[in-house]
């Protein structure tokens, strides 16, 4: 039995013409071609809607709500077959009598069928047949709602395209099981996670649309030896992890001593030596991730390039050369930390200067782990990082942000300490 899983996109405060909207599609490539789900994030006022990665973004100026309708009984989805060789269906759900009508589009925006007619409540099913190979745009619409789904043909066929109305399927209703809202301006800043479920990889990307256009995400192994999976970001010739690591063995498979107490956390020496990790308050569901020594980081290897430590296989500890390359890239350690710093999490203390979250690299203020007395300090002040990089036998560098200025810090301190940590990949 398959589930009928519907995306309607309701226009509330405009409807404009198909051709004069953003489209926005979605691909992979890399470790998976597969593209599951995207999670949308608006920057620019926090909202955010989930996409099926089948189906595309219609961006129209306004408030733009969306519902998931899904029902129990066997009935097909939205449009079969999907890859297409000749013609495909399309069935949609209507949860009242209305005037309907289905335009389809190819890829220039060219209209190439349209069909008009008054509709009882249920599932109505029409065909498409394609007359040349690529991908087609289907909008649905009615009096309070937009529709909308993409398919590919893949032949070319000599007829004209035409577009029939097959039945009404069924009169069951429906549920909205999740709706929410999401708001789009001209100028506002998407933040992109793809995600391949097939594989668990997640790729993040911010965009600022303005025209319709295909956004590819790559897809990146970066899993733990715990088996978590991390989503990944590029930076200029970089790829970071998009979020702070949380394993609690190195990839060898060797457990890191777990502490949780304060005055066997304070005892641990500045070296290469003692290593432990925790989460902030003790809490394990920290969406932080955890706080780990410098020898923990490390691994025990000092070298300050290169360095594995506890990161995924084909990544390793950023250098602190490596860490200015990245605020670098973002215009300088001036302004760096607000292009880094989560905007959509209500975690940050105000001010949280500047922050944009443009770098999709989304900055949490996980505050430390005090080597003077193992207390936890400075959630949503601070946010710290280790690098691989030491500065004496019993300091090392490490990045600091923090909700009071725009900028990002290089600061040096003791090697006992609990910071973050983000890996970046290998060349």
């Amino acid at each position: 039995m398959r589930t009928l899983r519907i995306f309607l996109v309701f226009i509330m405060l405009s409807v404009t013409a198909f051709g004069q909207d953003v489209i926005i599609d979605f691909a992979g490539e890399g470790a998976s071609i597969e593209v599951t789900t995207v999670e949308v994030v608006n920057l620019s006022n926090c909202t955010s809607i989930e996409v099926s990665g089948g189906n595309f973004l219609n961006l129209t100026t306004g408030t733009v709500g969306v519902g998931e309708l899904e029902n129990s009984e066997n009935i097909s989805t939205l449009n079969y077959p999907n890859p297409f060789n000749n013609s495909t269906n399309i069935e949609f759900y209507l949860n009242q009598n209305d005037n309907v009508n289905i335009t389809i589009c190819d890829i220039s925006g060219k209209i190439v069928a349209n069909h008009n007619k008054n509709l009882c409540a249920g599932v109505h099913s029409f065909e498409f047949t394609a007359n040349n190979l690529g991908a087609y745009f289907i909008t649905v619409s009615g009096t309070n709602f937009t529709q909308s789904s993409k398919v590919i043909c893949l032949s070319s066929n000599l007829q004209q395209a035409q577009l029939t109305y097959n039945k009404q399927i069924t009169k069951k209703s429906y549920k909205n099981d999740n709706s929410k809202d999401f708001y789009f301006e001209d100028g506002d800043m998407l933040k992109l996670k793809g995600i391949s479920g097939e594989y668990d990889f997640a790729t993040v990307i911010t965009v600022e649309p303005t025209v319709s256009t295909t956004y590819t995400f790559n897809f990146v192994p970066c899993q733990d030896n715990d088996g978590n999976n991390y989503a990944v970001l590029k930076a200029g010739n970089q790829t970071w992890m998009a979020e702070n690591i949380k394993t609690t063995s190195y990839p060898n498979g060797d457990a890191i001593p777990y502490i949780t107490d304060d005055l066997e956390w304070e005892n641990l020496e500045d070296n290469n030596d003692d290593d432990a990790y925790c989460f902030y308050d003790n809490d394990e569901n920290s969406i932080y991730g955890a706080l780990y020594t410098y020898a923990a980081a490390i691994n025990g290897d000092n070298s300050g390039t290169g360095v594995q430590g506890i990161c995924p296989t084909g990544w390793h500890m950023p250098s602190d050369d490596e860490w200015t390359i990245l605020t670098d890239e973002l215009g300088g350690a001036n302004v760096a930390g607000g292009k880094l710093k989560s905007t959509c999490k209500e975690l940050w203390n105000d001010p949280n200067i500047d922050a944009t979250n443009e770098s999709g690299f989304t900055a949490l203020p996980g505050g430390l782990r005090d080597y003077l007395d193992g207390s936890f300090n400075y959630d949503n002040v601070v946010g710290v990082w280790w690098s691989a990089t030491e500065d004496s036998d019993s300091e090392a560098w490490w990045l600091n942000l923090s909700y009071d200025y725009a900028g990002s810090d290089r600061y040096f301190d003791n090697k006992s300490g609990g910071l973050s940590v983000r890996c970046v990949r290998d060349n």
